[in-house]
């Protein structure tokens, strides 16, 4: 295939045009570095994700067991003292209460700083509501 025998007798062979199929290693090496330009930061700012999580749970639990603000501040010092966030305190969040002193909802926002290649970081900036 791809080549055709002129003749029956005549051992010339004549090679026919078709189109190379598959990557060069260029290609190879380009498609290797935009994987890892992407995959690195995705993987350095996963335990970042992780405190995030812990942040949200930790929030839930001191919303749950608690009646007013300065129980909120004091029950989510101590489930982030057991998850071991540093990110954020508990005076950083924002308590809304209503009327009658319930809380409505805990509000929080924080940035976290990734160094990826040098002098190149990547900011993330995570909030919620609970």
């Amino acid at each position: 295939m791809g080549q055709k025998v002129l003749g029956s007798r005549s051992k010339i062979r004549v090679n026919v045009n078709k189109r190379s199929r598959g990557f060069s290693l260029w290609s190879l090496l380009v498609v290797i570095v935009i994987v890892i330009a992407v995959v690195l930061p995705a993987v350095k700012a996963i335990p970042s994700m992780i405190e995030f999580f812990s942040v949200k749970r930790a929030v839930n639990y001191a919303k749950d067991r608690s009646a007013n603000r300065k129980e909120v501040v004091a029950n989510f010092d101590r489930q982030a003292q057991i998850d071991r966030i540093e990110v954020i305190k508990g005076e950083d969040l924002d308590v809304s209460e209503d009327e009658a002193g319930r809380i409505r909802s805990i509000d929080f926002s924080y940035r976290t700083e990734i160094p990826v290649y040098g002098p190149l970081s990547l900011l993330i900036t995570y909030s919620g509501t609970q």
